[in-house]
């Protein structure tokens, strides 16, 4: 007998519904598009006539169809967690978008709801699958790159945007939309609990009144220091990534890596001389093995499909590819940026 498909009901027809969830849902077997909840009717319309679906106005009256065991939700950022709450408690597991909450009490009152009604909770934290964050992984696990202790993110450019995205009441502004990538990247990559964070956030160049410019220092308690610079105010955008280690350096720049290290067994042994330096010069003939390349950024191994893996959660009780647990680290990280911000 034939598997039945999770039947999936997806909130939200913007970019992100329509672009990416409902065609992913539908184009895996082990899903089936039943349901969509927009408010705009021609949305609607485009839906049922694309996938055969059933089409509502609100969430409310979606749920209330008993039409599907799992609910999608891409609306607008602040309406993820509410929508979520909604959503469990009629029974649906859930895969929300990012950002999953406007703050860890939110997210908290999201994982409870879940872990009460034994239903599945994920985010699309879809950084994950970047081809920079798995390069880099690759490259720290490799140990070239010695003990790394500084990584720097940068991702700048001028843009005036004037979206929904823009608007605080909707829940928008940088850090909650493209830093919240940039939170769940580098978290990533600190190899330790968080020690401390420090952040700001500015609105500069940008229509609407949302953060459009953000600056986040996190320390982990194993020393790596962890820089994100990110904005919509810079016309000079530097590199994308520096990681920095005791034999050696890597900078990323669109998708190539240039590195330049050297084997430690190599170099030759200094130690600290107290004595006055001869002629009161400084520096010493000190000359390193270097070696350097300039290589794709391409990771060894292939990132899992996230739907297929979703499939596997709910039919298989296999592991999640993101646990809500790991989300509320960066949404604890978020709310210190916001707590230490000048800017409110």
């Amino acid at each position: 007998m034939a598997e039945k498909p999770i039947t999936t009901l997806v909130v939200g027809l913007g970019r992100i519904g329509w672009n990416l969830h409902i065609k992913q849902a539908a184009a895996n077997p082990h899903f089936k598009v039943t349901a969509v909840v927009d408010a705009l009717p021609e949305r609607r319309k485009e839906a049922v006539d694309t996938y055969g679906c059933a089409a509502f106005e609100t969430i409310e009256d979606a749920l209330a169809s008993g039409l599907a065991e799992l609910a999608v939700i891409c609306t607008r950022s602040a309406d993820h967690g509410p929508h979520t709450l909604q959503a469990i408690k009629a029974g649906c597991h859930v895969l929300v978008e990012k950002p999953a909450a406007m703050s860890v009490k939110e997210m908290d009152k999201m994982i409870a709801a879940a872990k009460r009604s034994g239903k599945v909770l994920t985010v699309h934290q879809s950084a994950r699958a970047d081809k920079d964050l798995r390069f880099i992984r690759e490259t720290i696990d490799s140990k070239i790159l010695g003990k790394v202790f500084w990584i720097r993110h940068s991702v700048q450019t001028f843009f005036r945007r004037n979206d929904w995205q823009q608007l605080k009441k909707f829940g928008g502004g940088y850090l909650n939309n493209n830093g919240v990538h940039a939170v769940d990247t580098v978290m990533r990559l600190i190899d330790s609990p968080v020690n401390d964070v420090w952040g700001d956030l500015k609105h500069t160049v940008t229509a609407g009144d949302a953060d459009d410019w953000l600056k986040i220092v996190i320390r982990g308690k194993n020393g790596r220091v962890i820089e994100v610079e990110e904005s919509y105010a810079c016309a000079f955008p530097p590199a994308k990534w520096l990681v920095c280690g005791t034999t050696g350096t890597m900078q990323i720049v669109g998708s190539e890596a240039k590195l330049k290290y050297f084997d430690p067994k190599k170099a030759p042994k200094i130690s600290v001389i107290e004595s006055a330096p001869a002629e009161r010069k400084y520096g010493n003939s000190d000359v390193l093995p270097w070696e350097e390349k300039a290589v794709p950024v391409e990771p060894t191994k292939p990132y899992p499909d996230f739907y297929q893996e979703l499939y596997k959660s709910i039919r298989k009780r296999g592991k999640l590819l993101v646990t809500p647990e790991s989300v509320r680290d960066n949404i604890w990280v978020m709310d210190q940026v916001r707590k230490s911000s000048l800017w409110k």
